[in-house]
């Protein structure tokens, strides 16, 4: 099992979840968080101080390992405008998978 941890603009989380949709990926969390990367916040001027966090939504996708390229294509697809900010995407390769409901382990 691999996770898929995206963060993305605001704006850009409907048409994330529509792609997501159109992958046939299973299942999501979806939750607000705050950030900066490359354009380190908002600047309203040139010499302004900026605001140091962005407001972004972070999608937390657990999938087998056949279906992570096409998780991640449909991510960039209904995110990728070429601009700073547009998001990142990381893969986290995990352990057991725990079942609660039925009190069972996965590998």
């Amino acid at each position: 099992m691999t996770e898929i941890v995206a963060v993305v603009r605001r704006s850009r989380a409907a048409a994330t979840r529509k792609e997501l949709e159109r992958a046939n990926c299973p299942g999501w969390t979806a939750f607000p968080v705050l950030g900066r990367g490359k354009q380190r916040g908002l600047r309203p001027a040139e010499t302004g101080p900026g605001v140091p966090f962005l407001a972004k939504v972070m999608f937390s996708i657990v999938v087998e390992q056949d279906t992570v390229e096409p998780i991640i294509e449909a991510l960039v697809r209904a995110n990728q405008t070429g601009e700073f900010g547009d998001g990142r995407i990381w893969t986290v390769d995990l352990g057991k998978d725990y079942r609660i409901s039925e009190g069972e382990a996965k590998t």
